[in-house]
């Protein structure tokens, strides 16, 4: 945030001597900054939105109903999380390249519909402290399965689910920069890629690093994740404090 305020070929410092705004002002015209922007909110819809609601199924299926195998099922799923993803990039790479789906959305797509295992793992500890009463009171009262889900566990789920939300959020917002630079073109680039092989260099000498515009587009480019936080912090911690303290 301090160097964001300095004056251009400035060294770095703990207090802007001259504090100006240009830095700001520099960001959003010397890049597509807008095109980024626009191209983080499709990524973060499709990351945030179908895994929050394929893993709320794949958590009610592991936690209530009946089916073989189901322990071991979850016991793999769960044993994804210990796999660094930087070992999975490259065959993800040349998969999607056999496909043709490079320089599409598909990738995260396809990841979503699997669900995250995380966040199957957060529903389901919910799930499992949810009293067995309830679900039969409903089937003699002639719910079906889906009558269930829909009636009686997502409107109890809501902190779970903006929990899960807000954590899938900042994973795709903050984080995920290296996938889009391998599977998508330069145009389709979300902020955090864009910020992070790119960056900022002077017009007239390419070669030339502004450093202070790389440090003021940093800060705007996490206001989004504050924001966030500060409207979500009390779901985030009555979501993790239940699947927690109960399981």
């Amino acid at each position: 945030m301090v160097n964001s305020l300095q004056p251009l070929f400035t060294g770095v410092t703990w207090f802007p001597s001259h504090p100006t705004f240009e830095n700001f002002r520099l960001a959003f015209t010397l890049q597509p900054f807008w095109l980024y922007f626009k191209n983080s909110c499709i990524l973060v819809l499709i990351s945030v939105g179908i895994p929050i609601i394929t893993s709320f199924f794949s958590a009610f299926a592991f936690a209530r109903l009946r089916a073989k195998f189901k322990g071991i099922l979850f016991m793999m799923i769960l044993s994804t999380m210990m796999v660094p993803a930087t070992v999975t990039q490259i065959p993800q790479y040349v998969l999607f390249h056999e496909y043709g789906l490079l320089g599409t959305y598909w990738p995260w797509i396809l990841g979503g519909i699997g669900g995250s295992p995380f966040i199957i793992f957060l529903y389901r500890q919910f799930f499992m402290n949810v009293p067995k009463e309830l679900d039969e009171a409903a089937r003699i009262d002639g719910c079906s399965t889906f009558g269930i889900i829909f009636r009686i566990y997502i409107p109890i789920s809501l902190p779970v689910v903006a929990t899960a939300g807000i954590l899938l959020f900042n994973a795709s917002w903050g984080t995920d920069y290296l996938a889009p630079y391998m599977f998508l073109q330069e145009r389709q680039y979300p902020l955090a890629t864009q910020l992070m092989q790119i960056g900022y260099y002077l017009p007239s000498a390419p070669t030339v690093s502004l450093f202070q515009v790389q440090q003021a587009a940093l800060v705007i480019f996490v206001l989004p994740i504050l924001i966030v936080f500060l409207f979500g912090q009390r779901y985030l911690i009555s979501g993790i404090m239940t699947g927690a303290v109960k399981s």
